[in-house]
């Protein structure tokens, strides 16, 4: 196979040593290679050790703490009447939002529970996966390749679809969570909605990434085309 046919389907050759010029582009992925890396192998013992703690009633990993189980009141109300560190300055009102607690939950209190953090948890393993799969093919195939832009949009949308749905449902147990724990909460359209906290920052930092994903596949196109009439 000729060298221009080799340039023009490099991105579509098995994987092989690392060239000179891969080991040099690989060197422009750190230290975010070896953070993400480390990151992520910490991150599985910990979603381990989170997950089967709130079922087993130790609470290890996703919240630090005992086996309670606590749900949050989306609404304020003014107090009065506090004393020590809370006592306010005079002429200022004091808003205080009750939490909800109980240490002896059942199973369904338990599943909602791990449901309010959950899914964020998985998000966050989702993004570090993937960029661990970006970093390791861009440092044995290169970081200006079409996989490698194809790894960055996967990343995009994950974080983009991913973070929508995690605040989705995280926003509906925490909501029928506290219907089990407060006499006046109701689990309902209106308490969903008013537990849901729309990840604005997420869903911009998402959209950029799948920017800059097209824009890297452009380039890379551009490099194609530019190598294919050298």
């Amino acid at each position: 196979m000729s060298a221009e046919v080799q340039r023009s389907k490099g991105s579509e050759l098995p994987d092989g040593p690392p060239s000179q010029g891969d080991r040099a582009e690989a060197r422009l992925l750190e230290p975010f290679a070896t953070v993400v890396r480390g990151i992520y192998r910490l991150f599985l013992v910990g979603l381990v050790v989170g997950t089967v703690g709130p079922l087993t009633g130790t609470k290890l990993g996703t919240q630090w703490g005992g086996p309670y189980v606590c749900a949050e009141a989306r609404s304020a109300f003014s107090a009065d009447g506090f004393t020590g560190m809370f006592r306010p300055h005079a002429g200022v009102e004091v808003m205080a939002r009750p939490s909800y607690c109980t240490d002896h939950a059942d199973s369904t209190q338990r599943l909602f529970d791990l449901l309010s953090s959950f899914p964020s948890w998985l998000l966050v393993l989702g993004i570090l996966f993937l960029l661990d799969r970006l970093v390791h093919g861009a440092s044995r195939q290169g970081v200006f390749t079409a996989r490698t832009a194809k790894h960055v949009r996967l990343a995009g949308w994950w974080l983009l679809l991913g973070c929508l749905v995690a605040a989705v449902v995280e926003a509906g147990a925490h909501a029928a969570l506290l219907a089990t724990l407060a006499q006046d909460s109701t689990f309902d359209a209106d308490s969903w909605l008013g537990a849901w906290q729309p990840p604005y920052a997420l869903v911009l930092t998402a959209l950029g990434i799948l920017t800059f994903a097209r824009i890297m596949r452009a380039g890379v196109a551009m490099r194609e085309d530019l190598e294919g009439t050298v």
